[in-house]
């Protein structure tokens, strides 16, 4: 797709960071294995399903008491937070993002509305020059709002002082955008391997897969 004329009617776009500029989600599935494991340690549970709906503290325990209760819960939580670091600066932004950005900029204001935690974002930032894309970062944990019923989308664009109709919100989850399509945003979906992809495009109101973006 090269016409990019859909996006002329909107004023602020509220672009999601994982999986959606970055191409990080990948890393994200198997982070806490891949951490058990660079740890040393052998195990045959599968510790991403048992973890993938824990928050981080409940993650924490989980690990400290199935695995590493040997250390101090402070020392797990040292090298689990830079082996994330780590991990996440190698992640590279998804072919032509910047691309599709630089069109976002051309009409209206960026603002990033992420659930991922905010050193690491600057740190990927800075690695790949995109902070000047972002006029604002809003972080869903520090707001203490969610993207699952789409409060969150209404807060930053409050914030913002725009209208729900003059923003679209840009995101690769269909949990997103299920949230936001239930506040009435408009959303553009980011094709990210998901085995929801076909849902995902009746869903949202446009789609667009960077890979294969002319």
């Amino acid at each position: 797709m090269n016409n990019y004329s859909f996006l002329d009617k909107y004023k602020l776009f509220i672009v999601d960071y994982d999986g959606t500029v970055l191409d990080s989600m990948r890393m994200w599935d198997k982070l806490i294995s891949s951490f058990v494991k660079d740890e040393g340690v052998i195990t045959d549970i599968d510790v991403d399903k048992v973890v993938i709906k824990q928050t981080s503290v409940e993650t924490l325990n989980y690990l400290h008491e199935t695995f590493f209760n040997n250390i101090s819960k402070e020392d797990l939580e040292n090298r689990l937070f830079n082996y994330v670091k780590k991990s996440y600066i190698k992640q590279e932004l998804k072919p032509n993002a910047i691309k599709l950005l630089d069109e976002f900029a051309k009409r209206g204001k960026i603002i990033l509305f992420s659930a991922t935690a905010n050193y690491l974002l600057n740190a990927s930032f800075e690695k790949n020059n995109v902070n000047k894309y972002f006029k604002n970062v809003y972080s869903a944990s520090d707001l203490k709002t969610t993207k699952l019923d789409g409060s969150g989308y209404e807060l930053v664009c409050g914030l913002e002082n725009y209208k729900t109709e003059e923003a679209l919100v840009v995101e690769d989850a269909i949990y997103a955008i299920e949230g936001a399509k239930s506040k009435n945003f408009d959303c553009l979906a980011i094709y990210d391997f998901q085995k929801s992809w076909e849902e995902i495009k009746k869903l949202a109101d446009y789609n667009l897969d960077l890979v294969n973006l002319d």
